[in-house]
């Protein structure tokens, strides 16, 4: 179009000049089209040389994801075409990191993204949470073999940090030797968390058996979920304390039916919609699809879409906790698009009384998700 000067383009009924006019179509429509595609970002960002060109194209799929909320694509569609999108980027930054390395890895490796990433539920660019396991190497080399990965680490972590994905505060990220081990380290790390379990091993396991490789050696990974299903069949009790765990995360309304906001701090008065409502259907998804040894299921829709085929008699209730989560997750996508951040914290007075009464909807399901825990696995015993 450009090479021939044409802006505008008609569309006929059959395509030739005759027929009846449908519709005419732009230069600018085209580019439109091309830039709000998935696959064309995804051959994109393929392509790239330069990290800093894939920050241009993370603000592009921002935009992409704005465009699904208006038009009000189903949850479903877009967590999968985001996470398509997300992994690609990371994926691309390895193995732009990989060619800066003075030589290629020792031995094999994989690239584990936890949390929502690992969920495949990360709308929002929030901060990162990843992880490398390595092939065993003999205690001799391991050392070497380990400072190898932990450059790679770095230069990979500081990708996702140029385009966007800041550094988890926490640094649960593959750049601390904590959580840059070889297989058999990781094996015992996981055995140890489910037989000795601490408050501390809890909430990491909560992160951590989220885990999706996005690069490497996928039998490394399978090892890793098969030591995690092997130990909670081996221990009901440890199921026990992560569902003590989610019962004891902060209620989203208080005795009155009013939502219970921050007492103090940066986002004081502020509703935590992350930490009120989201993760308690996060942790019961997963606290029960570990119960039902459901392998290869790790975000929460899918889970609660499993659950309710395995447990017919609480078939509504898990379908309500997945209409739920999608409410919730759009809601917290479209706050954070608002205003520029994750959208964990919302200004309740910015709130229509219609969007409360939305909101409102979502608890009941999670008080009824809570008190399926609290009798599956005795944890006023517990407790």
């Amino acid at each position: 179009m450009i090479k021939n000067n044409i802006s505008h383009l008609c569309i006929t009924k059959d395509g030739t000049r005759g027929s009846k006019l449908v519709g005419v179509f732009s230069n600018h429509d085209l580019l439109v089209s091309f830039g709000n595609n998935p696959s064309v970002l995804i051959k994109e960002i393929k392509k790239v040389k330069r990290i800093q060109r894939l920050r241009y194209i993370r603000k592009q799929v921002e935009k992409l994801l704005k465009t699904y909320l208006e038009q009000d694509i189903s949850t479903v569609h877009i967590l999968n075409l985001i996470s398509e999108i997300n992994d690609a980027l990371v994926i691309r930054i390895i193995e732009l990191s990989l060619k800066e390395m003075p030589s290629d890895p020792p031995v094999k490796f994989s690239f584990l993204v936890l949390g929502s990433q690992g969920r495949r539920e990360q709308l929002l660019i929030t901060d990162q949470d990843n992880a490398i396991v390595f092939e065993n190497v003999s205690e001799a080399k391991y050392a070497s073999t380990q400072a190898y990965f932990l450059e790679l680490a770095r230069k990979i972590t500081k990708g996702l940090h140029t385009i966007g994905f800041e550094y988890c505060s926490a640094e649960m990220m593959a750049s601390n030797p904590r959580w840059c081990m070889s297989l058999s380290k990781w094996e015992t790390q996981f055995k140890t968390w489910m037989t000795t379990p601490t408050k501390e091993s809890t909430l990491l396991s909560s992160i951590f058996f989220d885990f999706q490789m996005v690069y490497g050696n996928l039998n490394m990974v399978n090892q890793l979920s098969d030591v995690v299903f092997d130990g909670v069949n081996k221990s009901q009790r440890f199921l026990g304390l992560l569902g003590v765990s989610a019962l004891q995360k902060p209620s989203p309304l208080g005795f009155f039916k009013q939502f219970l906001v921050e007492q103090n701090g940066e986002h004081k008065d502020s509703f935590d919609i992350k930490n009120r409502a989201m993760m308690i259907l996060i942790d019961g998804a997963r606290i029960l699809a570990l119960y039902h040894n459901l392998k290869e299921v790790n975000n929460t829709l899918a889970r609660y879409g499993r659950l309710a085929e395995l447990e017919p008699t609480n078939k509504d209730l898990f379908e309500s906790c997945a209409k739920a989560f999608r409410v919730l997750l759009k809601f917290r996508t479209r706050q954070g698009l608002l205003h520029r951040d994750s959208g964990r914290f919302i200004k309740l007075s910015s709130l229509s009384k219609k969007d409360k009464l939305k909101l409102k909807r979502c608890f009941r399901p999670i008080r009824d998700i809570q008190e399926v825990l609290r009798v599956r696995f005795q944890l006023k015993t517990l407790m």
